[in-house]
């Protein structure tokens, strides 16, 4: 039997045309709820910023991404309840998660983002899968 073929795993940063798409399509959309007046069009920012950052700045965890996520959520609900829900608290509340989980993502073993050759001593064993 032979084994399933693996995308190979790459290191540091990546960028693809589909990225570029779907920046200019966030960026277009922000600016059409900003002129419809829609007070939350700085949530589509902030998710969309951190998930690139996340996925092609840093390439951190599935599990870390969803914690983020998570806790977005749970900040956003907050703020609400507060009756201040605005870019500026929740972005101060959360961008001390982001930071956490950057760096603990630094220090793993698996990190293979932007810089990962001069941060990760075992990046290569995590290219050639010994590490997961």
């Amino acid at each position: 039997m032979s084994k399933p073929l693996q995308k190979p795993r790459t290191w540091g940063f990546r960028f693809s045309t589909t990225d570029a798409i779907v920046i200019c399509f966030v960026a277009a959309a922000a600016v059409v709820l900003q002129r419809m007046e829609n007070p939350l069009w700085w949530m589509l920012i902030i998710v969309a910023g951190h998930f690139f950052l996340f996925c092609n700045v840093f390439r951190i965890r599935r599990k870390f991404e969803f914690s983020w996520a998570g806790l977005f959520l749970i900040n956003c609900t907050v703020w609400l309840w507060l009756e201040k829900l605005d870019w500026l608290p929740v972005l101060g509340t959360q961008l001390p998660i982001t930071i956490c989980l950057v760096l603990a993502e630094l220090r793993s073993n698996r990190y293979h983002g932007i810089f990962a050759v001069q941060t990760n001593s075992q990046l290569d064993d995590y290219l050639e899968g010994k590490i997961s």
